[in-house]
């Protein structure tokens, strides 16, 4: 039985409507062979990333980690290749806080990469007609500070892999873009990026059948 922690977030200063508890939601009804699913939304704030995301780890003892984040104003998916040393002293947490240190770790490691195969996850979304891209940087806010923990979980070998996907702001009406690279995602495209990531990393890919874009009925805005 494969273990897979699934995370998203609440809400944050300027982002009330965060897409990734659906995210979350879209890989717990997967109900995949051999596979548990642990969901979990963390409130956007350090203390508590802090405490619970080590608690799940120690709890659950999950073979990976897919977490998911909102980039409000990126227009597509990126797949996160690093977590760096780093948090923000601009944009305090949900609760007004903010890290109580520029660095995550004193005297730590500047970066630290996923060992995960990142490449080969993009290309099958962008084959889908997802516009997703590989990204160096998951920034210097919560996600970041996430995923560094769940890549230190790693290289102290409690978890075999980590991954974070940061995903835009789904549309509020209108359908999807099939192909392209469009900016235009639903709420149905984020979920079949969220099963597709999970199917990756569970190393259940080929269970999938090919993903396409979901269509919807509803008019152009």
């Amino acid at each position: 039985m494969t273990t897979l922690l699934v995370t998203g977030f609440g809400p944050f200063p300027g982002w009330e409507n965060n897409p990734t508890p659906a995210m979350v939601k879209a890989v717990r009804a997967l109900r995949l062979p051999g596979v548990r699913v642990v969901p979990h939304v963390f409130p956007t704030v350090y203390a508590e990333v802090a405490r619970d995301l080590p608690a799940l780890i120690a709890r659950h003892r999950p073979d990976a980690i897919l977490l998911f984040g909102l980039a409000g104003r990126t227009g597509h998916i990126r797949i996160e290749q690093h977590a760096h040393n780093v948090t923000t002293r601009r944009v305090p947490d949900a609760s007004g806080a903010f890290h109580l240190s520029a660095d995550i770790v004193a005297e730590g490691p500047w970066r630290v990469p996923t060992g995960f195969a990142c490449g080969p996850l993009t290309q099958q979304l962008r084959r889908a007609g997802f516009n997703a891209r590989l990204s160096p940087s998951a920034g210097e806010y919560l996600c970041n500070f996430a995923y560094w923990l769940a890549l230190e979980a790693v290289a102290r070998r409690e978890v075999k892999r980590a991954l974070f996907v940061h995903v835009p702001m789904p549309l509020k009406a209108g359908r999807s873009a099939r192909g392209g690279f469009s900016r235009r995602m639903t709420t149905a495209d984020l979920a079949a990026v969220a099963r597709t990531a999970a199917l990756a990393i569970t190393g259940r890919g080929y269970l999938a059948k090919p993903v396409r874009r979901p269509r919807t009925q509803s008019a152009r805005p």
